[in-house]
């Protein structure tokens, strides 16, 4: 997580005056996301964060979670609104009302534990939001509709290259990283075995669960943040993404309330294996771009497991 130096805090504050006057006090830096940095400050009395991040598709990422806001946002899915987007220098920026509470991350085990009913109720609303005023699947940009005519087209697109934004010639690291070719395709066959159990559903998907963008006052889920990689399909996958998140936790405890709600869903098993398929592949390429061996390993590790648990095959 990326906290800002005393550079950064000049450049917000400069930022914030010309949005706000000068009435902006309490400015500190958050904990940031992978791509962004974030401030708290307190304007005219009430609390706000401001995001800053200067990577290609920030702008569209904070207009996702403009349009998570105007559209999902529901008492049983909090969604902090945004108040401003725009463009400061070289950074994109986006600035929400803060909401009470804190990450789910900075809890103890046990209150992170005590939360998890109200964390499965936020799935559970995140699957159930109504999506009549778009279409199509897969990743939605910041007009609200789909990339993809339909869920199993874009899960088996995790293979192809593409000629733009961060992964832009991906393929380009079985060359010249530690992505392995044979391990990729292995796992992708796989995912293709599997996807003919995946059902052509098409409910709001957040995309990326886990408890850096789940906010909570400690008694209930108070916010719902960072929709960059939100998409439309089955919402049996954010089910999947959370019980891969508590077994990369070390939290394999935790997984017996996600089989006790979802558990009797038609094809569950094989519709969660293909998913891990599909975010474990992302995963893959992630941390081969970004560097990180050692969660690159544990990622492979597993998926190989996973392959070897059902017989492998090619």
């Amino acid at each position: 997580m990326a906290h800002g130096t005393g550079g950064d805090i000049g450049r917000v504050r400069a930022l914030l005056r010309e949005r706000f006057g000068g009435e902006v006090t309490e400015v500190r830096p958050l904990a940031g996301g992978e791509f962004s940095r974030a401030f708290a400050f307190a304007a005219g009395g009430r609390a706000y964060v401001v995001r800053l991040g200067a990577f290609v598709h920030a702008a569209e990422a904070f207009a996702k979670d403009d349009y998570a806001w105007r559209h999902f946002a529901a008492p049983a899915l909090p969604i902090p609104r945004v108040v401003a987007t725009g463009r400061s220098g070289d950074d994109h920026f986006a600035i929400s009302e803060r909401v009470a509470g804190e990450r789910l991350e900075a809890l103890t085990p046990a209150a992170r534990r005590a939360l998890l009913p109200a964390l499965l109720d936020a799935v559970d609303a995140i699957g159930r939001a109504d999506v009549r005023a778009s279409w199509g699947y897969g990743p939605w940009g910041s007009d609200g509709h789909g990339a993809y005519r339909s869920w199993r087209d874009y899960l088996a697109a995790i293979i192809e290259n593409t000629g733009e934004g961060f992964y832009r010639d991906w393929h380009a690291l079985f060359r010249d990283s530690f992505l392995e070719r044979d391990v990729y395709e292995a796992i992708y066959r796989r995912l293709l075995r599997l996807v003919v159990h995946c059902p052509e559903d098409r409910a709001l998907i957040h995309g990326d669960l886990h408890s850096d963008n789940i906010l909570t006052d400690g008694r209930r889920i108070t916010g719902v943040i960072d929709w960059a990689n939100a998409c439309y399909g089955d919402p049996l996958y954010d089910v999947a993404w959370l019980g891969w998140w508590f077994g990369k936790g070390g939290n394999r405890g935790d997984v017996a309330p996600l089989l006790e709600r979802w558990g009797a869903v038609p094809g569950h098993d094989e519709r969660i294996a293909c998913y891990e398929c599909h975010f474990g592949l992302d995963d893959l390429r992630f941390y081969a771009k970004t560097g990180r061996r050692v969660e690159y390993a544990w990622t492979r590790d597993r998926l190989l497991a996973r392959l070897a648990g059902d017989g492998g095959g090619a």
